[in-house]
């Protein structure tokens, strides 16, 4: 069996993370909980270290895991300098930590020790504007931020101001110096956002729009290619989550809330997708889903239907299966394999 990481949204005397073992089938077995944190409700792992998101209004918080021997210990939350922080990723050289404040419009970096820690809030970016959709785009909403893979520049996806925002950072003074900025199509809403692992093209969910784009990554910037349509039918206020690559990198995937679906693409030589099939993911409100290290399956998180559902997958047409089995799991909203 394969093991998992998993996340969802609790109070801090329930245990939010988990990891268990887990197989196509269905079959699984918890190895470790751990509760003190508040919601925490998106991770990154980078070495042995898992840092969290503390997603809660007023203050949210960034926290470092320790995993050794199955066993998970967390460190000092630090503060996100924002509210509703939903997402963080870890820079290439495991120095900084970025976390995005979907409340307040904000990036923030924090910086890591050497031994994984994370010392505190060391700079916050804030974003300005607004975007076509006067009910989620009345303000900035940073929903994600991204390391390129040359490691140059982070790129922040702005759902409220339909931007993706490039910064650099200066490694002297650890701050965040922001440098440009890519405009996706109006009322898209960019919600998370992943390259190939070429490195040629950046593929962005947009949350409103139900969509995924294609970006060309050129001379340090992004030239839009195209967009595809997540849903087969009307868009009656669907909003997209999550976007990953298949392990051989042939495929794309997303899901989509309310439609409650997962779409399934062809990546074309050139980065371009060709939709081959939109397909049940198994529950309500698949909020994140991760793909199993074969290939062989996918597990979506259910945050609604408080389970992890298992769906096969052809790994030769990229086409998913109806579940086979679900994972109870109260207020799930991240999974990823160890």
């Amino acid at each position: 069996m394969a093991q998992i990481l998993v996340g969802s949204y609790n109070t801090p005397h329930q245990p939010g993370v988990a990891i268990m073992e887990v197989d196509g089938s269905g079959t699984n077995r918890i190895v470790s909980l751990l509760p003190g944190i508040e919601n925490p409700s998106f991770m990154t792992q980078h070495g042995a270290r898992i840092y969290a998101v503390s997603e809660t209004p007023a203050c949210g918080g960034v926290v470092a895991i320790t995993r050794q021997d199955n066993s998970l210990s967390y460190g000092i939350r630090r503060p996100s300098g924002g509210g509703w922080p939903c997402h963080v990723r870890v820079s290439n050289d495991g120095r900084y930590a970025v976390a995005t404040n979907y409340g307040t419009g904000t990036v923030a970096l924090l910086q890591i020790e050497s031994d994984g820690s994370l010392t505190g809030l060391n700079d916050l970016a804030a974003h300005s504007g607004t975007g076509p959709n006067a009910a989620r785009q009345g303000e900035p909403h940073a929903h994600s931020a991204i390391f390129t893979p040359d490691g140059a520049y982070v790129i922040a996806a702005d759902l409220g101001t339909d931007e993706l925002v490039f910064y650099t950072i200066n490694t002297q003074t650890n701050q965040l110096v922001r440098t440009h900025t890519v405009n996706t199509p109006a009322g898209n809403g960019p919600r998370h956002t992943i390259f190939h692992p070429n490195g040629t093209a950046l593929y962005v969910a947009n949350e409103i729009a139900c969509s995924v784009s294609v970006f060309a990554y050129r001379n340090s910037t992004l030239i839009h290619i195209a967009d595809h349509s997540t849903i087969t039918g009307a868009n009656n206020d669907f909003t997209v989550a999550d976007i990953h690559i298949s392990p051989d990198q042939q495929f794309l995937y997303c899901t989509t809330r309310t439609d409650n679906t997962i779409a399934a693409y062809k990546i074309l030589a050139d980065g371009n997708l060709d939709r081959i099939g939109v397909y049940s993911c198994g529950g309500a409100w698949p909020r994140n889903f991760a793909i199993a290290p074969d290939g062989s399956y996918i597990l979506v998180a259910c945050q609604h239907d408080n389970h992890l559902a298992v769906l096969p997958r052809d790994t030769k047409t990229g086409a998913v299966g109806s579940c086979v089995a679900t994972i109870p799991m109260a207020n799930v909203s991240f999974v990823e394999f160890i």
